[in-house]
């Protein structure tokens, strides 16, 4: 009897190490999806490791870094699907920036701690992507819009310029979400209900300000980014040589239990 436990105990500890191989390899699949400085104005810093260094156009934007800006400052960064522009006197980290080599689809999620943002999110987003907007009082959720993001002192502004944004109190659950319509701005307290209305003149004239200042991406910058994307299909090429066995294995393992 004891050798039947010793040998079940042993199995299972092989299973669990085998597991734990293979989601390893397939966690490989998932990369950093970085963007890049492509213009800006004034003074602009990025913070990372807790380094603070002034940034320029062609910077890498990564996963986990904090954009600031001064007064009379601006800073556009390039994705691959979508720009974003930093307003003056902001901070805005870049919590997740990665794409799922396995179906090429994108996870994105900025933070606003202060400050103003505009973005542009230029391709409409499949099923399993993400892109999210957040800040002290708001949770933002968007599929292809345009939208200007204004948080101070624990009040927040959403401008809505083209598309819908899904917007939430960050304190509420995603059940509660209410969509901001094209030429609507919703304003959000922490711990007041979300408050819809129509923007105003000036409101549109100044996002329409915004979006037009926007630079088309330089080529020299350009350049650097598709270099950046030749190297990411050289790892999706790699990663799939090596998840495709444990693909076959695993469904393997679903056709025949027994094994």
């Amino acid at each position: 009897m004891k050798k039947i436990i010793s040998l079940v105990a042993i199995t299972l500890l092989i299973v669990q190490f085998n597991s734990c191989k293979k989601s390893d390899k397939v966690d490989s699949l998932t990369v950093k999806n970085d963007g890049i400085i492509n213009f800006l104005i004034g003074n602009v810093s990025i913070v990372s490791d807790e380094k603070t260094v002034k940034a320029n156009v062609g910077d890498k934007v990564t996963q986990g870094m904090t954009i600031l800006t001064g007064a009379k400052s601006v800073v556009d960064i390039y994705f691959e699907k979508s720009i974003i522009r930093i307003l003056e006197d902001s901070s805005v980290m870049m919590k997740e920036l990665v794409k799922n080599l396995s179906d090429n689809k994108e996870l994105t999620a900025l933070y606003v701690k202060n400050g103003k943002m505009f973005t542009q999110v230029t391709k409409k987003l499949t099923e399993n992507e993400k892109f999210t907007v957040s800040s002290p009082t708001i949770v933002a959720s968007v599929r292809g819009t345009e939208f200007l993001v204004d948080e101070k002192n624990g009040k927040s502004k959403i401008s809505c310029v083209d598309g819908t944004v899904a917007v939430r109190d960050a304190l509420k659950d995603d059940s509660s979400f209410v969509n901001v319509e094209n030429g609507k701005a919703a304003s959000i307290e922490s711990g007041k209900s979300v408050t819809l209305e129509d923007l105003s003149e000036e409101d549109i004239k100044n996002i329409k300000k915004i979006k037009n200042d926007i630079m088309g991406i330089r080529e020299d910058v350009k350049r650097k980014f598709e270099s950046e994307k030749v190297n990411v299909e050289a790892i999706k090429d790699a990663t799939k040589i090596q998840a495709d066995p444990i693909k076959g294995d695993s469904k393997d393992k679903t056709q025949n239990p027994t094994e």
